[in-house]
């Protein structure tokens, strides 16, 4: 028997549709997942567009922290979850939401506007095609973009790219979307498209030189109201300057050429977290400096891995897994990080929480990777 069935739930959902609304649209969004458990109904009210205008007219704006992650048990599948901590309880754990029916071998490029979260190319691995020289599989690179409303965690399939890549780096700045490499053969054509998340339309960037363009991998990211690229290859980034390319500070380069789902810019200020610590970019100094103030973060070890961080209302969300070598187990951990900009220049960070939100364990755990993670703003 479905929750819906019984007395109480059946007098609420006989309520005027106005008064189920509004009654909803005053519940942080955190608790949909579960109450999308009530019965169909409820499924159908909490996805409704009716529920997201009630919401908006009450001016209920919310930032969720999303994370993906790849599991064993279906490697070329990304699972998608969400960070929830229950009415009665200080613990917060990953709960599982919709996810995208499509397989991708080589991750997408992942970037957020607004309340969708885009995820751009990738790849099925070529499994007729030897490994190539330098002992890499290689992978049919993909053009097609999903999108995700995380409003009712519904997915939809946006216009592809002008160009099928592989491994792309995205960022987005003013609502535009800018993916760069992941394709062979790149030049001064191809080597940048940008979606136009309002026309919904893709448009090549072309750069004046050739030498910019020669790798294929590339970090990309908004920063200081402009997009900066780095290259693997060539161990350099350039950053955009009244539509021409220029070299950035060989400082700034050194910082973030990792992983750049490890950075994220908070409050126009660079942030990167990497086996060690948390460190932000000085420009006036130009220099990486330690965020102070973390007392209870754990001590990073070398058996935490892939990091991730993302801006969170304003704070430094981080995620990052753990291999348990004794218990042969897998976790993943995030924390929020309270940002404070001091008179002297400083930046200190107050942990405000961390936990263990996931784990799996034995010979079959289910993570093999934690991919992403996402803050998506919602009504």
């Amino acid at each position: 028997m479905e929750y819906g069935e019984e007395p109480s739930i059946k007098r609420f959902l006989m309520l005027p549709d106005d008064l189920v609304f509004n009654c909803l649209a005053r519940v942080s969004r955190l608790h949909y997942p579960t109450l999308s458990l009530v019965s169909k109904k409820f499924r159908f009210l909490l996805a409704s567009k009716e529920l997201y205008q009630t919401r908006i007219l009450l001016g209920g704006t919310e930032s969720c922290l999303y994370v993906c992650v790849r599991l064993h048990t279906d490697s070329e599948q990304l699972h998608w979850f969400i960070i929830y901590q229950g009415p009665n309880s200080s613990k917060k754990v990953l709960i599982p939401i919709s996810s995208p029916n499509f397989t991708s071998a080589a991750l997408p490029g992942f970037v957020v506007v607004g309340h969708e979260i885009y995820a751009i190319g990738g790849g099925s691995e070529n499994k007729n095609a030897s490994i190539n020289a330098t002992g890499s599989k290689t992978y049919n690179a993909l053009s097609s973009v999903m999108v995700m409303d995380s409003r009712s965690h519904t997915w939809r399939e946006a216009p592809s790219m002008r160009v099928a890549r592989v491994f792309p780096s995205a960022c987005t700045l003013d609502g535009r979307i800018y993916v760069t490499g992941g394709c062979e053969n790149l030049n001064s054509m191809n080597w940048m498209e940008i979606f136009d998340t309002k026309t919904q339309t893709w448009e090549f960037l072309q750069i004046p030189s050739e030498e910019v363009c020669k790798g294929s991998e590339y970090l990309s990211i908004s920063y200081q109201r402009t997009v900066y690229v780095g290259s693997r290859e060539k161990d350099v980034t350039y950053k955009m300057h009244k539509g021409k390319w220029r070299g950035a500070d060989i400082c700034l380069n050194h910082g973030w050429s990792l992983d750049p789902s490890s950075c994220c810019v908070i409050e126009n200020v660079f942030y990167r977290c990497s086996l060690g610590d948390v460190r932000w970019y000085d420009l006036k100094k130009r220099e990486w400096a330690a965020l102070k103030g973390l007392e209870g973060l754990p001590t990073f070890t070398n058996y935490y891995r892939n990091f991730k961080s993302a801006d969170h209302c304003g704070k430094l969300a981080i995620s990052w897994e753990e291999y348990v070598l004794v218990d042969d187990e897998t976790k993943i951990w995030c924390a929020e990080i309270a940002i404070q900009k001091r008179q002297n220049g400083e930046i200190w960070g107050t942990l405000e929480w961390f936990d263990n939100v996931f784990i799996s364990s034995g010979p079959n755990r289910h993570v093999d990777l934690l991919v992403n993670a996402l803050t998506a703003t919602v009504w």
